[in-house]
């Protein structure tokens, strides 16, 4: 079978070719010197820690015993902290063994097969609270191991093992169990641990054969290859630039001046060099995709996940693990400027001070450090800034991670859009009420993080929702990743005013807004696709060049300009590189075979969503996607087959049963169908598509009182769906109820939409 990058290309080409008070930019900044730089030969490469530390003494010693000194370590004696003397711990129904063989450690459970095995542990994963272990469950492939061992003192409830995954029973075959992918070193875990990490996964064999330069976080990792830094230095030049032979940016502290103004409260940032350190800090520090390939700046490499409703709640704040950067890219502190080493030691990872003494570097201690401010006695819990500015969440059971958007107190908004708030957080016997009354009675004026309501009532679908959101983005004063949040809702909504704030937004100067377009821009008319998106292929940025090829994908090109298709060649090329950079994944696989689908290559497609199920038996789409390619070849029983499979295995089952359902009724089993698409709804209630086909499907059955009570109870939830109140209105009129017909209908046509 065909495989690799030029296949890949050839098919693209041939489907879509035929086919704060002082804003930013008012600080003054250091313009970096034009100098003349001694010649230096080839690209730079890793030199490693020790030579760095031969120069750099004292950041080696802020950097011995840091979390990224410690990040990864071999598995020996000294590293181990966890108990090894043939301990047992209970997971439900399993009992996991702990063993120590002289200087070599191993752990006893049920693997991939359900079958008990020994499995070496190899390495140790971080130090505080926990630490985690490596497991070589084949050889090359590494697996974070789901027990942890407590690392915290016994008398603060650590020295135990715990699972992390405590809540439900993880059997063999889940998706979320340990030996799947989601816990693949190799793929998940390794970039973020060591430095100059290569992923090496050899498709033929399935096995990887991942490198690093550094087992840990170097010096190098941060600041990259060193050997140009060091010819420079070796040289004695005098005239050098400002990165000293780096590839980025990243100027000392002090070079960051911070000042009050005549009657300001806050500090601004009075002087200071450019500066590539919060991208370089966000690799590591975001949740995001990772597709590989080579640039200067994170977005060229990886996806930054937006304000996404699994991720964070409606206002912003962290729901699921998130790992700063998305938070702190909705705070005012970055838009005035502050990087990471404001608040945190780039090489220790410590603190630059305690307490508030940290907040009150930039914020004056007379304004904010006092009980007017905070409303608690100085040194009791609720005093801290941190206490109601950065309130926490505990993720892998112990380990509590604080907000970083900075946010104010909102309790009676938090109340209104289910988030949690940080006043009854610790007031948990008041009231939402009582907390925003309090606030009221020491503060006049307060500014509203207008977004959530908006983001909330567009969730829900509520008439205010959509007109928010275009408001949202047609101001543009919001946060970028507020704003592209905002441009996906609005293509979740079908809001026909999409396109020309796509066309708007397609000249943003975030990338996160940009290649937010060219996502949105997928759930266009095809004709009004390239007039969005086309120039996207010339972006600066290569993850927004990728997302324009996959919103191109299918559409006919034989009349762009030559220089639109040359644009077009070269970008395509980098989506092929990104989606074979993720072939271990199922993800990858997936949207190989769906360039190859549209090339009308449908053996390589079939081919490479098998593989996708030969590597992860859980992934969902695929068996949704193999049903769809067999539905395209009129091979209906094999979409059958297929999807039965992943009744027994997909992550995601009300997605295959709802296929399944699909696939009977175009086989003339319509009340199996209607089982099977009412499984779906009743597992994803809150997804309109499932929920809107059952009820299409009832009605057809000749259950019409039961096909209104289901589309009456999904407007409930979602009052301002167009689409439930179009069918309410039609079936309403078919069965003679005119009265509740026109009601509907009048609701419809407030929206802006036709019966």
């Amino acid at each position: 079978m065909r495989s690799g990058l030029a296949w890949g290309l050839s098919v693209v080409l041939a489907v879509v070719g035929s086919a704060c008070s002082k804003k930013a930019e008012d600080v003054v900044v250091e313009p970096e010197p034009v100098l003349a730089t001694p010649a230096v030969q080839g690209p730079a490469e890793y030199v490693g820690t020790p030579v760095c530390a031969s120069c750099h003494e004292a950041e080696h010693q802020g950097w011995v015993g840091s979390h990224h000194d410690l990040a990864m370590q071999k598995a020996t004696p000294e590293t181990v902290l966890g108990d090894f003397n043939d301990v047992k711990a209970k997971y439900y129904k399993e009992t996991v063994r702990f063993i120590r063989d002289d200087d070599a450690f191993a752990v006893e459970a049920l693997g991939a097969d359900g079958k008990l095995a020994r499995f070496p542990v190899v390495y140790t994963f971080g130090v505080d609270p926990m630490q985690q272990y490596l497991v070589e469950v084949e050889p090359g492939r590494l697996q974070s191991f789901l027990f942890a061992w407590d690392t915290r003192p016994s008398g603060e409830g650590g020295q135990r093992w715990f699972h992390l995954q405590p809540d439900e029973y993880i059997e063999p075959g889940d998706p979320l169990h340990w030996t799947g992918p989601s816990y693949n070193w190799n793929y998940a875990c390794a970039d973020c641990h060591s430095t100059a990490v290569k992923k090496n996964y050899d498709r033929a064999s399935k096995r990887y054969a991942t490198e690093y330069f550094e087992i840990n976080v170097g010096c190098e990792a941060c600041h990259g290859p060193g050997s140009q830094h060091v010819d420079l230095e070796e040289t004695k030049a005098k005239r050098r630039p400002s990165n000293t032979g780096f590839d980025r940016r990243l100027p000392p502290p002090e070079k960051r001046k911070w000042s009050f103004v005549e009657g300001g409260n806050i500090a601004v940032l009075a002087t200071g060099q450019p500066s590539d350190e919060t991208s370089t800090c966000a690799p590591c520090h975001s949740r995001r995709a990772d597709l590989g390939g080579e640039g200067p700046g994170y977005h060229d490499r990886y996806r930054l996940a937006v304000l996404d409703e699994l991720l964070y709640f409606d206002d912003g704040q962290i729901k699921d693990e998130v790992y700063v950067y998305g938070s702190f890219l909705q705070s005012r502190m970055h838009a005035a400027g502050v990087v990471c080493s404001d608040c945190h030691d780039g090489h220790s990872g410590n603190l630059r001070a305690e307490g508030n003494a940290l907040c009150t570097r930039c914020h004056k201690a007379e304004t904010y450090d006092v009980p007017e401010h905070h409303f608690h006695d100085p040194g009791t819990e609720g005093s801290l800034c941190t206490d109601c500015h950065m309130p926490q969440r505990t993720y892998m059971v112990i380990d509590d991670r604080a907000d970083h958007r900075f946010g104010l107190p909102r309790p009676a908004l938090a109340k209104q859009i289910g988030a949690p708030d940080a006043c009854t957080g610790c007031h948990s016997e008041k009231s939402a009420q009582w907390a925003e009354g309090h606030i009221d009675k020491h503060f006049d004026k307060r500014v509203d993080d207008t977004f959530a309501e908006v983001l909330h009532a567009a969730r829900m679908q509520r008439p205010e929702g959509e007109p928010g959101l275009v408001e949202l983005v047609a101001t543009g004063t919001a946060p970028a990743i507020v704003r592209a949040t905002a441009l996906l809702e609005l293509r979740n909504l079908a809001s026909p005013a999409l396109p020309a704030l796509l066309m708007r937004a397609a000249h943003d100067p975030s990338p996160i807004v940009r290649r937010t377009v060219a996502v949105a821009s997928r759930d266009i008319a095809q004709e009004q696709r390239p007039e969005v998106v086309r120039e996207l292929l010339r972006d600066p940025v290569r993850t927004v060049r990728i997302e324009a090829v996959a919103a191109l994908l299918g559409i006919h090109a034989g009349r762009w300009s030559e220089s639109d298709r040359a644009a077009l060649k070269a970008a395509t090329a980098e989506y092929i590189e990104a989606r074979a950079f993720n072939v271990d994944r199922g993800e990858g696989l997936a949207d190989l075979a769906h360039v190859a689908l549209l090339a009308g290559d449908v053996e390589h497609a079939e081919g490479n969503l098998r593989e996708a199920l030969d590597i992860d038996p859980t992934f969902t789409a695929a068996y949704v996607n193999l049903a769809d390619l067999y539905r395209s070849q009129q091979r209906d029983e094999e979409a059958e087959a297929v999807l039965r499979e992943g009744l027994k295995a997909a992550a995601d089952r009300a997605a295959v049963e709802f296929a399944l359902g699909l696939t009977l009724i175009r086989l003339g089993r319509q009340p199996e169908a209607t089982v099977h698409l009412r499984r779906a709804h009743e597992i994803r209630p809150e997804v309109i598509r499932f929920g809107y086909v059952y009820a299409v499907a009832q009605f057809d059955s000749g259950q019409q009182v039961a096909s209104l009570k289901t589309l009456e109870r999904m407007l409930q939830r979602y009052p301002a769906n167009r689409d439930i109140l179009r069918l309410l209105a039609g079936y309403n009129q078919q069965m003679g109820r005119t009265k509740a017909a026109e009601r509907y209908a009048a609701e419809l046509q407030k929206l802006g939409g036709s019966p």
